[in-house]
């Protein structure tokens, strides 16, 4: 955990709702600035390099000219929104982390150092989960957006080339990830009867080089094969919709004939059951 309280304890903070957190102490190495992409689960910032902040927003002379260089994190830090009673709480949601990792490997998910902490709040003290993640960088793999059968050609036109791929296209490389990944989950399925949020904007993110990591890793959801439509904590049925996903990443992104007597798709695909899906997931929207 060394690298992680060197990370704490070197923290220059960016933003009313992180200053306030007793657990990060301040100093003028690093910035952490408030994600774009932060979810319903977690609050998530941005670990940045100081210097690399004042390049952004200053600038530096290249060749002459003035370019305003982005400043890329060298780590994102999550912190849960949930609240927890103890200790042994935490560690049954680390323990959700830890089952992506032995099913997915390092190279399928956004590796993760996990440490809980006390914050105190009002007088109060609360067990807080946060973690040091990987950053990706890349393009979001959006399942929900399929547009035409060029869309992982499209997806790696948008993104700046990789030069160090031996030959490989990165479009072959992803394809092989993606089949491995699908492979993976259906292992962790078959042996676990858990399954993650694969539905979630921006959960999946594809890189230059063709890697493909699911980032978020909080959140992983039982199946139960019954007529009852399974809620995670936050009301969404994430459950049905993550194996649509699936379905959508082995079928149409893979090109793969699936068998119509699949047990998996067919009893969670069926037109009612997808009906009723949407039904949820419309006034899930709607109650936001």
């Amino acid at each position: 955990m060394k690298h992680t309280n060197d990370i704490r304890d070197q923290a220059h903070l960016s933003g009313k709702e992180v200053k306030k957190l007793n657990f990060i102490k301040d100093s003028k190495n690093l910035v952490f600035r408030k994600y774009y992409r932060s979810g319903l689960r977690s609050h998530i910032f941005e670990v940045l390099r100081a210097g690399d902040v004042i390049k952004e927003t200053k600038g530096e002379i290249i060749d002459g000219i003035r370019m305003f260089p982005r400043a890329k994190p060298i780590k994102m830090f999550r912190i849960l929104r949930n609240r927890f009673k103890n200790k042994e709480a935490v560690f049954l949601e680390i323990k959700k982390y830890k089952t992506l990792l032995r099913f997915l490997g390092p190279e399928l998910i956004a590796l993760s150092e996990e440490f809980m902490t006390d914050y105190t709040d009002s007088g109060k003290n609360q067990i807080v989960l946060c973690g040091l993640q990987e950053y990706v960088e890349g393009q979001i793999l959006d399942p929900w957006r399929l547009f035409g059968n060029n869309y992982l050609t499209n997806l790696f036109q948008s993104m700046p080339p990789e030069n160090t791929l031996h030959g490989q296209s990165p479009i072959d490389k992803a394809k092989k990830k993606i089949a491995s990944f699908v492979k993976r989950i259906r292992q962790m399925i078959d042996q676990t009867g858990y399954i993650p949020d694969l539905a979630g904007i921006g959960n999946l993110i594809l890189t230059p080089r063709g890697d493909l990591k699911l980032v978020d890793i909080n959140n992983i959801v039982a199946i139960n094969m019954d007529d009852h439509i399974p809620l995670d904590d936050k009301g969404y049925p994430s459950c049905d919709v993550s194996i649509e996903v699936l379905h959508i990443l082995e079928h149409d992104i893979l090109g793969q004939q699936i068998s119509r007597k699949d047990p998996l798709y067919r009893f969670f695909l069926s037109p009612d059951r997808k009906k009723r899906v949407k039904t949820i997931e419309n006034k899930f929207y709607a109650d936001l």
